[in-house]
């Protein structure tokens, strides 16, 4: 017997709460090939939700018995009996298919977009934080909105300063930080230690302080080769945007359309040496730069032991890996040692391949201060003119 189906609603109760459920209320009515209401029958019903598009991978399926009323009505809670809180509504779109059976095997009774409505299923998983000094309110995975006072209205944890983009531990609370702006629009903390005033967090910019962008998804070859500019993320993953910022290859340093906002601009070689000759030197300074705490104890974003780490500095450098630019340390453009070490970029080049920079390692308390290949992949901090 062929079937249709006449969908009524599908609507969700979002989980905004604990005691708020995580369903779905379907309501449809079953009828015959004649388009007459299957009156009073058991059914069978499969709900599936595929993941992009209509005939994407399925990533959450529930079976059911219905019954019809003497309409061909039925109502169901999807979710009752598999979670609906296992499937990612926070990337891509979702397809919710519907299949009957009436004891022949399942027929097929179309697929459609799960619209804005089931998305308040991520609610719950959302990242919310408010500023320390009490003007931001942060969103998910670094939006935020500027809301004066906010902060008055909640108890902040005390001895807690959050990175911009809202995580945790990456500061040190007991020290003032100053603010900068990209070109893009981007907010930093900035530090200032002895002379200098640096940018206390990585650089997270696409575009050039002239407004043009910087190229971006080179496959391998492309970004072994180039010697333009050219940034990605740590695993070509956006959601590492907060707080490692992106990785850059030298050329995006020194191009004359200016990486760094007005004002600031790419250390020096030398430069980084009048940062760790103020904490006694390259074999003591590491320790005084990184951010604190460590995975393992959940207060931090080194793995341990993360030796020394204190950020008396305030400079809250994190773990933010690099893109391999050469096969010295892995095939060309792989992505190594995310919650290992830091490297960063200075605008002094060593030869015509190669420029200097710096790194910083979970497992040591000195900086290391090397070359490489100019393709390399690191993350860059601003330095006030």
């Amino acid at each position: 017997m062929r079937l249709a189906l006449t969908t009524l609603a599908l609507l969700l109760s979002a989980i905004l709460f604990a005691q708020a459920p995580a369903l779905i209320p379907y309501q449809a009515i079953a009828r015959n090939a004649a388009g007459e209401p299957l009156a009073s029958s058991s059914i069978n019903a499969r709900f599936t939700i595929h993941d992009g598009t209509a005939t994407g991978t399925s990533v959450w399926q529930e079976l059911q018995t219905v019954s019809t009323s003497a309409l061909g009505l039925f109502t169901v809670q999807l979710g009752s009996s598999v979670a609906l809180t296992n499937v990612n509504w926070g990337t891509g779109a979702k397809f919710m298919q519907v299949e009957l059976d009436l004891g022949n095997g399942f027929i097929d009774m179309g697929t459609q977009q799960l619209l804005s409505v089931p998305y308040a299923l991520h609610a719950g998983s959302v990242h919310l934080d408010v500023s320390a000094t009490g003007d931001t309110l942060f969103v998910g995975d670094g939006s935020f909105v500027i809301i004066p006072g906010i902060s008055e209205a909640n108890n902040f944890t005390t001895g807690t300063t959050l990175h911009t983009c809202g995580a945790p531990n990456v500061h040190n609370p007991n020290l003032t930080y100053g603010s900068m702006t990209d070109q893009e629009g981007n907010v930093y903390k900035t530090i200032v230690i002895g002379t200098q005033e640096w940018m206390a967090e990585n650089l997270n910019t696409s575009i050039y302080r002239n407004g043009d962008a910087i190229a971006t998804n080179l496959d391998n070859a492309a970004w072994a080769s180039t010697t333009s500019g050219a940034w990605a993320y740590y695993n070509n993953d956006a959601s590492n945007a907060c707080p490692y910022g992106k990785l850059y290859n030298w050329y995006t340093c020194v191009d004359a359309r200016g990486l760094c906002p007005a004002g600031w601009h790419v250390p020096s070689d030398g430069e980084w040496t009048v940062l760790t000759d103020y904490f006694g030197g390259v074999s003591v300074a590491g320790g005084k730069l990184k951010s604190t705490g460590t995975i393992e104890a959940e207060t931090g974003l080194w793995y341990a032991p993360n030796i020394t780490a204190t950020n008396i500095s305030g400079f809250s450098a994190p773990p933010s890996g690099y893109k391999a630019g050469s096969n010295n340390f892995g095939p060309v453009g792989e992505f190594n040692y995310l919650h290992l070490n830091g490297n960063w970029w200075s605008a002094s080049q060593q030869s015509n391949s190669a420029a200097w920079g710096r790194g910083l390692y979970y497992d040591f308390q000195y900086v290391r201060r090397d070359f490489l290949a100019k393709q390399y992949g690191f993350s860059v901090r601003c330095l006030r003119d």
